[in-house]
């Protein structure tokens, strides 16, 4: 889902939701980022706001108020008044909002001050392009340890268990007070990711809860911990829950809650921190019990929507297959582009001048870019297409497409539903923008692209001059 259809959905949580009580001693940032489950699972607008009225009618922990936020906050008197940041989301919701950068640096500055940070179920996840080759990311250092979803040096597991049994790990630390082993029907992630030599902990970092698991091969499995940092600050992390309705077992939540309470470092009573059983409903999930997922489309309905772009563009026999193009490309931050001339037989082979781009420089990823673009994987009959939701790019209707098996890893592709034409590729992090389609022999083709790299901010635009198809490669043209 993207951010802003997201935003959109969150009828009942406005982007920002602050209080004046100037007289709160303690203030907690709930920080509620995107989330594409079904009904019943992760419901993490629902769940910000459940946090945020059970923080602010804490019976033994009186006097904390609690914001709930859809973005980062830029006022920096919002973040100065702030003890603890919880967040709550499909993956850290830092890594996920515009600007993750900028985000990231905001809060780092915040932690080094000492600010506490809480990260619920799925906000402990971090993908491969958020983290170092070896793992560095800088959660790993603020919250003790994450999930590492799809990652190059780890691989986390994410699967529901009928029952998980999940049982104090340090009975004597304050997070651990009131509550007592507890079953639940859940998604508690195992082989979390915690940075030392042998995935052992790092200096400061506490297993607070562990469970058995999986079931067919049991181990004892962290699915809990917490962090005493250099910088004073504190942070604790939990892999649950998933299911919302869980929310309403008492050790869960009351386990969540002293987690909150420590790390904005006050003091966690004796018996934990006591709530009234909240009402699921009040809080305006899609659903409280966990719906199934909506059927994936019929795999017949992607290729018949494949075959109408092909056949939009002249069928499979008009597709550029070899050709030299003219095009000016400009760099960020650059005001003079620079003209370029290439030939081009994707997905194999990109000549500038002499030079081969594949071969000599590795960049077969940017060649495929380039034979998505002329519609060639849609025409290959070892690509998989599945038909995903309808969107909206710059204002148009669009059919997605994600392609696979041709190009890995997968691309999410976005036509005009009018036209057809190529208007969006989502690759590798990496967001491309299609314009002004040009009429080339027979078929046609965007000549205009604007590249935004994983941070969401432009990092070329390019634009075509003229374009020729070839029967073949040069024959002067080196072969690699």
């Amino acid at each position: 889902m993207q951010l802003r259809s997201f935003l959109a959905s969150l009828i009942a949580v406005p982007a920002v939701l602050f209080f004046t009580d100037a007289n709160a001693e303690t203030r907690v940032l709930i920080v509620v980022g995107p989330s594409n489950h079904p009904p019943g699972s992760h419901e993490v607008a629902a769940g910000g706001r459940l946090m945020k009225s059970c923080i602010e009618s804490m019976e033994n922990v009186p006097g904390v108020k609690a914001d709930v936020v859809t973005e980062w906050p830029n006022d920096p008197a919002v973040l100065d008044a702030v003890s603890t940041v919880v967040f709550i989301g499909d993956q850290f919701p830092l890594a996920r909002m515009p600007d993750a950068p900028a985000n990231l640096a905001s809060f780092g500055a915040k932690a080094k001050r000492g600010c506490g940070i809480v990260c619920v179920h799925y906000a402990t996840g971090l993908r491969a392009e958020d983290v170092a080759a070896d793992g560095a990311h800088p959660l790993l250092g603020w919250l003790g340890g994450y999930f590492a979803t799809k990652c190059v040096h780890h691989q986390s597991i994410a699967k529901i268990y009928q029952t998980a049994t999940i049982t104090p790990a340090t009975p004597a630390h304050p997070v651990s007070r009131g509550w007592k082993e507890f079953t639940l029907h859940d998604e508690p992630y195992i082989n979390n990711w915690f940075g030392g030599e042998g995935n052992s902990l790092l200096q400061g970092v506490t297993v607070l809860a562990t469970s058995m698991l999986p079931p067919e091969s049991p181990k004892s499995e962290r699915v809990a911990w917490c962090v005493e940092r250099a910088d004073g600050g504190r942070g604790f992390g939990i892999v649950m829950p998933h299911f919302y309705r869980n929310w309403k077992m008492d050790d869960l939540r009351r386990f969540i809650l002293n987690g909150i309470v420590w790390t904005a470092k006050l003091d966690v009573p004796a018996e934990g921190v006591r709530t009234a059983v909240p009402d699921l409903t009040a809080f305006a999930p899609a659903s409280v019990e966990p719906l199934p997922p909506k059927p994936k489309p019929d795999a017949d309905a992607a290729t018949d929507l494949a075959n109408k772009i092909v056949a939009a563009h002249g069928g499979p026999e008009k597709l550029l297959r070899t050709f030299r193009f003219s095009e000016t490309y400009v760099l960020a931050g650059r005001e003079k582009g620079t003209d370029r001339t290439s030939v081009i037989q994707p997905p194999g082979l990109w000549y500038v001048g002499q030079r081969e781009r594949v071969s000599q420089e590795n960049k077969g990823g940017v060649c495929h870019d380039v034979w998505m673009w002329t519609l060639g994987p849609l025409a290959d009959a070892k690509t998989k297409l599945e038909l995903l939701p309808d969107a909206a790019v710059d204002g148009k209707a669009a059919h997605v497409l994600k392609v696979s098996g041709t190009v890995e890893p997968a691309m999410n592709v976005s036509f005009d539903a009018a036209t057809h034409d190529l208007l969006k590729i989502d690759w590798k992090g990496e967001q491309f923008f299609f314009s002004a389609p040009m009429e080339v022999d027979g078929t046609r083709v965007p000549s205009k692209c604007v590249l935004l790299g994983k941070t969401g901010k432009e990092r070329m635009r390019t634009e075509l001059k003229k374009i020729e198809r070839l029967t073949e490669l040069p024959a002067a043209l080196p072969k690699p």
